[in-house]
C-alpha cells in the first residue's frame, strides 16, 4: 500500500514540531509539505526548532516551512491534513478545508464538542470513528489533560463510575510557546489556567460515552476538576478520585490498569505503546522527569501514561497518572487516530 501524503498545518510550534517528529520516516504517510505563518514561511523546520532532542530525519530538519495559503492545500496534493493551529486560525481555516473535502485530524479545540465531530483517544473510545461519513471531516483530540484523565477513567468503567474529582499539575510546555512568562513560573505553582477545568468537565464524558443513534450521548459521569500550572517542562500529573458503584480494592484496580488493552494494540499500530497504562509500584512514582517518556516500542515514546499510588477505601479510587501533553495529549493522539482509520480502510 502506497503512502498517503500528508501535510503539517502550524508546523512550526510545539505541537508542530511533535507531529513532524511523529511523523518522521512513518511507515503509512509520507510528509511533503510543512505550513506556519508568514512570519515562519520561507525558513527551514530545523531553524525553527523548539523540541529537545528531537527525533526528525534530516530530511524532514532541512524542509521548508510555507506561508499557510489555503487555496494551495488540495485533496489532490494531500490526503490528510494534520493540524495544530492556534484555536483562532483553527476555526476559520479548518472549517473551510472540511467543506472542500478534506480530511483533518486536529489538535485545536473549536469544533471538539461539535455533535458531528468525533473527540477521540483510540483505546478509549475508537468506535466513535464510525460516525465519520462524509469524504471530508474532522477528527479531533481532546484538551491534554483530558486525554490524560480519559485514558485512566476508561479500565475502572467495570466497577461503575458516577463523580471524579480531579487536580491537575501541568507542565509549561501545555501553554505552547513561550508560554508562562518566567518570572510567573519559577519556583511557583499558577493556582488557575483559564478555561482549562471547563473542557476537562465537557469533554471527557463525551469521550466515555457511547454512539447512539448516528450521534455521541455523553456518559453519566459527574467531573469536577482543579487545573494548576507548576514549573515542568513536559507532562501532565493528575491527581484523581473516584467514587464507583461496587466494591473493589487496589488489586483488582492495579490489574484493570495493567491488563488495559484496546484496539491500537491489537492492530499494533507504529504509535500505539504495547502497554497504553504502565503501574507503578512505587510511592515515589509517576514522576515527569522519570516517566514522561513511557511507552515502548521507540516510536511509541511518550505515548502510555503511568499511573502510581493507588488507593481504595469503600467505593473511593485514588490515583496519580502522568501523561506526556505534547506526545499522548496532542499530536501523538491525532497521528493515532489517523494511523487507526488508515488501518481499518476508512479513509
Amino acid at each position: 500500500m502506497s503512502k498517503r501524503r500528508v501535510a503539517v498545518l502550524g508546523a512550526s510550534g510545539m505541537v508542530g514540531q511533535r507531529f513532524c517528529e511523529m511523523l518522521s520516516d512513518h511507515p503509512f504517510f509520507d510528509l511533503p509539505a510543512l505550513y506556519a505563518s508568514e512570519r515562519s514561511g520561507g525558513r527551514k523546520l530545523n531553524d525553527v526548532l523548539l523540541l529537545p532532542e528531537p527525533r526528525i530525519s534530516q530530511e524532514l530538519l532541512d524542509a521548508k516551512i510555507e506561508a499557510l495559503d489555503i487555496n494551495a492545500i488540495t485533496a489532490e496534493r494531500f490526503d490528510i491534513i494534520f493540524s495544530a493551529l492556534p484555536t483562532a486560525v483553527a476555526k476559520e481555516v479548518e472549517g473551510e478545508l472540511r467543506k472542500r473535502g478534506q480530511r483533518i485530524f486536529t489538535n485545536a479545540s473549536p469544533y471538539r464538542m461539535e455533535k458531528d465531530v468525533p473527540l477521540v483517544v483510540p483505546e478509549v473510545n475508537h468506535e466513535h470513528l464510525d460516525l465519520v461519513r462524509d469524504s471530508g471531516f474532522i477528527v479531533a483530540n481532546g484538551n491534554c489533560s483530558a486525554i490524560g484523565l480519559a485514558l485512566g477513567l476508561k479500565p475502572l468503567q467495570p466497577l461503575g463510575i458516577s463523580r471524579v474529582e480531579v487536580t491537575t499539575l501541568q507542565a509549561l510546555s501545555g501553554a505552547g510557546y513561550p508560554g508562562v512568562p518566567s518570572l510567573d513560573a519559577l519556583s511557583n505553582v499558577i493556582p488557575y489556567i483559564d478555561g482549562e477545568e471547563e473542557k476537562l468537565e465537557r469533554e471527557v464524558p463525551k469521550m466515555l460515552g457511547t454512539v447512539e443513534n448516528g450521534a455521541i450521548k455523553p456518559a453519566p459521569i459527574s467531573i469536577r476538576a482543579t487545573c494548576t500550572r507548576v514549573p515542568v517542562r513536559e507532562g501532565h500529573l493528575e491527581s484523581v478520585s473516584v467514587d464507583v458503584e461496587r466494591d473493589t480494592d487496589e488489586r483488582e484496580v492495579e490489574e484493570l490498569f495493567s491488563n488495559f488493552r484496546s484496539l491500537p494494540q491489537e492492530l499494533q499500530l507504529p504509535s500505539a505503546p504495547r502497554r497504553p497504562i504502565i503501574v507503578s509500584s512505587s510511592h515515589l512514582r509517576p514522576q515527569p522527569a522519570l516517566d514522561v517518556n513511557a511507552g515502548e516500542p521507540q516510536r511509541a515514546r511518550g505515548m502510555a501514561a503511568t499511573v502510581g499510588r493507588v488507593r481504595v477505601r469503600g467505593r473511593n479510587v485514588r490515583f496519580i497518572i502522568l501523561s506526556h501533553n505534547t506526545i499522548r495529549g496532542a499530536a501523538g493522539g491525532s497521528v493515532l487516530n489517523a494511523e487507526l482509520m488508515h488501518s481499518r480502510g476508512m479513509m
